[in-house]
């Protein structure tokens, strides 16, 4: 029988939140099938690699993020999506799951499908930055940190839970400050 913990988690609406799998190596496209097939709401960020060979050069899809997926799920699909083909586990942290911000993945969306605008992806680590949003242009909308990367401003997009940041170029008439600075303290001398 029930316990009544387990009784009111039978009656609780689902929460959904997104989460990232690993996946097996080269296996992000085919996971992805086997999760729509499930019906398990995911996303896998495509971006357009020129690919070149001895023979020709050929315009091929491959994942922004390799070896992971974004995952919608609740409590009821968790482990559904982690027993299908191609997952590896859940990205965690003290061994809970960690979800993402649907912000996050709309701002994703919205950096993967412009095209006016080469997005990057770096591991590296990128000092914080002034927090702003894109008011013109094709990533209006998003929300992010203004920071300047070889005398260039960037819209910048940090994903803490995979440990890693997009960004693209923006103009500074592009974008509306949303966090003013602060202020340098001064030095006491002693």
């Amino acid at each position: 029988m029930f316990n009544e913990d387990q009784n009111n988690i039978a009656l609780r609406k689902p929460v959904y939140n997104w989460y990232v799998i690993y996946t097996k190596a080269n296996a992000e496209k085919k996971l992805y099938a086997n999760l729509l097939e499930k019906q398990i709401e995911c996303y896998l960020p495509l971006r357009k690699v020129l690919k070149h060979w001895s023979d020709r050069k050929k315009w091929v899809e491959e994942p922004l993020f390799r070896g992971y997926i974004f995952v919608k799920v609740s409590y009821k699909e968790f482990f559904n999506a982690l027993n299908t083909q191609g997952a590896v586990s859940f990205v965690s942290f003290g061994g809970q799951a960690q979800a993402i911000p649907e912000v996050q993945i709309n701002n994703i969306k919205k950096f993967v499908e412009q095209t006016e605008q080469e997005v990057t992806l770096t591991y590296k680590k990128i000092r914080k930055g002034i927090k702003a949003e894109v008011i013109y242009g094709s990533l209006k909308g998003v929300q992010g940190e203004v920071i300047q990367i070889f005398g260039q401003s960037r819209i910048l997009i940090r994903i803490e839970t995979m440990k890693c940041c997009l960004y693209a170029n923006v103009s500074n008439d592009e974008i509306k400050i949303l966090q003013d600075p602060k202020p340098l303290k001064k030095n006491k001398s002693i």
